[in-house]
């Protein structure tokens, strides 16, 4: 868990961002429809592919023996380093649009 913990806890964040940034151009594009919200969501998509290297490389640490709850002890670690505070964690999962 400890070697991998870096990688893994990056493509976390990678992921829940683009998450974040897909969420909200389609929340955009249905509040506001035309050209430009429409090359958001495309953009969007695009970003998403980050989170297939997320998945892939979740599936590889369950391969070598990973389990989900030590996954999910990884998930929590990389939010709280990246959060000083309570207010960091929230605004890390907080969809806003």
């Amino acid at each position: 868990m400890a070697y991998h913990q870096e990688r893994y806890g990056k493509l976390v964040e990678d992921c829940d961002g683009a998450m974040r940034v897909h969420y909200q151009a389609k929340r955009g594009i249905s509040l506001n429809p035309g050209a430009e919200a429409s090359k958001a969501v495309s953009s969007a998509e695009v970003g998403l592919i980050v989170c297939q290297d997320y998945d892939l490389y979740q599936k590889w640490l369950m391969q070598w023996g990973l389990r989900e709850n030590e996954l999910a002890l990884m998930r929590l670690n990389a939010v709280e380093e990246r959060a000083s505070d309570l207010s960091e964690v929230v605004k890390t999962h907080e969809i806003r649009f």
